[in-house]
């Protein structure tokens, strides 16, 4: 057969041969993409991709942390000036404080008394104490809080306001010095007393929340304080039982007594003991405030 016949006769048969091949189909919708990427490339060049794992997530260890410690903020209410008579009433809790700024006779007793019992109160201090007696300070601070009672027990209404705000600066630098701690934002005026230009300039100054202690009436109608009375002269009876006339009122109440008192070291251990068989936790003036 010449050579241009036999050319034309197999171009022939393979454009037949191409056009008989059935088209290869797409891949199916559900084909993973891997499956889809061979088919769509040519036999001689396959790429075989490996899908790609999500890595696992690490695992979350928990932090293991210490218990928080307490607020170290005093719960501030709304509004400029603050005193206050009273804490919490949801909480079966009273504040019981002392005031030092006298001498220290009796006051180490009153500290085992608390400590024994598992106690932690409110002290309100005076520079000049703490300064006379920086160790038992140290011993109280150690433990207790601390809140300012002046530094020299002055009667702020007879002080400018930049001299009340002195004294108390003046007390709190003490406290930091000696104790290594701060009174802010607790105090209470000296004999307690004080009057709305004296609140305001202690205010000015830093100074929130100017503690007082509770007044209120018994079921019989009859007024309660929460001044034990202790510097009055009143023997140690008599001062557990005005403890027990306020503590009646139960939550929130906030009590003053005297670190420097025969009559309260010797009734605190009585005084404690009814209030815990009461179901009353005494504690801080911060933490009835919470």
């Amino acid at each position: 057969m010449p050579k241009a016949l036999l050319l034309l006769f197999m171009s022939s048969l393979m454009i037949v041969s191409c056009a008989t091949d059935p088209p290869k189909p797409a891949p199916p919708a559900s084909m993973s993409v891997t499956a889809a990427a061979t088919v769509a490339a040519t036999p001689s060049t396959v790429i075989e991709r490996t899908p790609l794992t999500p890595s696992p997530a690490p695992a979350i260890t928990p932090m293991v942390t210490a218990a928080p410690a307490p607020p170290a903020t005093v719960p501030v209410p709304r509004g400029a000036i603050h005193e206050i008579e009273r804490g919490n009433l949801d909480r079966a809790e009273i504040a019981f404080t002392l005031d030092c700024g006298g001498h220290a006779t009796g006051t180490a007793e009153i500290l085992a008394v608390l400590r024994d019992a598992g106690v932690r109160i409110t002290w309100f201090m005076i520079g000049d104490w703490v300064r006379a007696y920086p160790d038992l300070a140290r011993e109280i601070a150690a433990r207790h809080e601390i809140a300012n009672h002046s530094n020299t027990h002055p009667d702020y209404r007879d002080l400018t306001d930049v001299q009340i705000a002195a004294d108390l600066d003046a007390a709190d630098r003490t406290f930091r010095e000696v104790l290594g701690v701060s009174s802010k934002p607790l105090w209470r005026a000296p004999s307690g007393a004080r009057d709305d230009r004296v609140l305001a300039a202690a205010t000015h100054a830093g100074w929130l929340l100017h503690i007082f202690w509770t007044f209120g009436r018994d079921t019989s109608g009859n007024l309660v304080t929460g001044d034990s009375g202790d510097w009055r002269g009143f023997n140690a009876q008599q001062v557990a039982e005005n403890i027990r006339r306020v503590t009646a009122l139960r939550n929130g109440v906030i009590t003053v007594s005297h670190c420097d008192s025969e009559a309260t070291r010797a009734s605190l251990p009585e005084v404690l003991r009814e209030l815990r068989e009461a179901g009353l936790r005494v504690t801080t003036v911060s933490d009835v405030l919470r």
